[in-house]
């Protein structure tokens, strides 16, 4: 990882970089769910990414250690990825909105973003970690699978996690298009 690095998230060097992220994994998202399987996404998490961004925004960052942690990806100093452990019970954590921007993919950055968080979660005292991708997401699948991540049945994200109301105006069903997956530590 020339000239890239993985540091935490600190408000003032990486607030409005991550914001742009955080857009970024949002319409990426969107255009991915609406071609793969027909969901309004929008319709799903009430507003427009630009909308539901700011109102989640401050409840997407708030999370401090050891509860939780983000973790950014810099590379030549800017903001290309990004990735969060959230506490879901005492000894289970979750790893949620793991992204890396399209221009940065394929450089095994995912990878290391994972061991990244795999390693906070040890350091903070986890001994579970959980995870969620869409079914869509075979690249995602991938690198968890490689990384000792098992399918399991859906559970209850954190307070920190998810956004998407589950069934949508026209009857689809968001979170039966996902992967569930754990790992212990």
């Amino acid at each position: 990882m020339s000239n890239a690095e993985i540091v935490p998230y600190d408000v003032d060097r990486h607030r409005n970089q991550l914001y742009e992220l955080y857009l970024e994994y949002g319409t990426w998202t969107k255009n991915a769910v609406s071609s793969k399987y027909g969901i309004n996404y929008e319709g799903v998490i009430g507003g427009t990414i630009e909308q539901v961004g700011a109102r989640i925004f401050p409840v997407f960052t708030s999370l401090k250690p050891p509860e939780g942690i983000i973790l950014i990806l810099e590379v030549e100093g800017k903001a290309a990825g990004m990735g969060r452990l959230s506490k879901l019970e005492d000894d289970v954590a979750e790893i949620n909105n793991m992204f890396i921007s399209s221009e940065y993919r394929g450089r095994g950055y995912g990878k290391v973003m994972l061991e990244q968080l795999e390693e906070k979660a040890r350091e903070f005292g986890y001994s579970t970690l959980r995870l969620d991708t869409g079914a869509h997401n075979e690249a995602a699948q991938h690198i968890y699978r490689r990384a000792g991540f098992t399918e399991r049945e859906y559970y209850n994200s954190s307070a920190h996690g998810r956004v998407a109301k589950n069934e949508t105006e026209d009857g689809h069903i968001y979170y039966e298009n996902k992967v569930y997956m754990e790992k212990k530590l």
